[in-house]
C-alpha cells in the first residue's frame, strides 16, 4: 500500500452568507433564552430543566458545527465533503461536471452561491459552496486530468469538446 502524500491536499472552507449565519445565530439565541426560562420558573423539576438545557446545547452545537465545520478537501483522487457531522467521499474520477448555480435547496453548503457537481453513473447531484470557487475548480483540474474547463464550469473530457481550454496558472 502506497502512503498518501497529504501535502498535495487542498482545503476550501464553505462560503457563509451573512443571512444564513444570522438565521443560525438568531436560532441559537432563541434556544438559549428558551432554555433559561425553565430554569427561572419556580416549581419546575431541575431534572426536566437540565434535560431541556442538554438538548438545546446539543442542537446549538450541531448548528455551529454545520456553520463553521463545512468545508471541502481536494485530494489526489477524492473530493471529501464535510458538513458538521456529515461527510461524503466522492472519487474525482466519478465527476461528470461542475457548474455554478444559485439554490436554496438543502446541501452541504452555507451559501446560495454554489457549485453543482454531477457525478456517478446515475448522475447524482451535490451542491457545495467553496468560498474560493475559482481556486477550488483549479485544484480539481490539477488532480483530474480527465476534466477540462468549459466557460465557467468543468466537464469530463470528450473527443467532441472543441471549447475546452487548458487551465492557466
Amino acid at each position: 500500500m502506497v502512503a498518501h502524500d497529504k501535502s498535495q491536499d487542498r482545503y476550501f472552507p464553505s462560503k457563509r452568507d451573512a443571512w444564513i449565519a444570522g438565521v443560525m445565530w438568531g436560532s441559537l439565541l432563541i434556544s438559549v433564552i428558551g432554555g433559561i426560562i425553565p430554569l427561572a420558573v419556580p416549581g419546575n423539576s431541575w431534572l426536566e430543566a437540565m434535560l431541556v438545557v442538554a438538548v438545546l446545547i446539543v442542537m446549538d452545537g450541531l448548528m455551529l458545527w454545520v456553520l463553521y465545520g463545512t468545508g471541502y478537501w481536494v485530494t489526489r483522487d477524492l473530493l471529501l465533503i464535510r458538513c458538521g457531522p456529515l461527510s461524503f467521499r466522492m472519487p474525482l474520477a466519478d465527476i461528470e461536471s461542475i457548474t455554478p448555480m444559485r439554490s436554496f435547496l438543502s446541501s452541504p453548503a452555507c451559501s446560495i452561491d454554489r457549485l453543482n457537481i454531477v457525478y456517478g453513473i446515475s448522475r447524482q447531484n451535490l451542491m457545495i459552496s467553496p468560498a474560493d470557487q475559482p481556486g477550488f475548480l483549479f485544484a480539481i483540474l490539477q488532480q483530474s486530468p480527465f476534466l477540462v474547463m468549459l466557460h465557467d464550469g468543468v466537464r469530463k473530457k470528450t473527443n467532441s469538446s472543441p471549447l475546452a481550454v487548458e487551465p492557466t496558472i
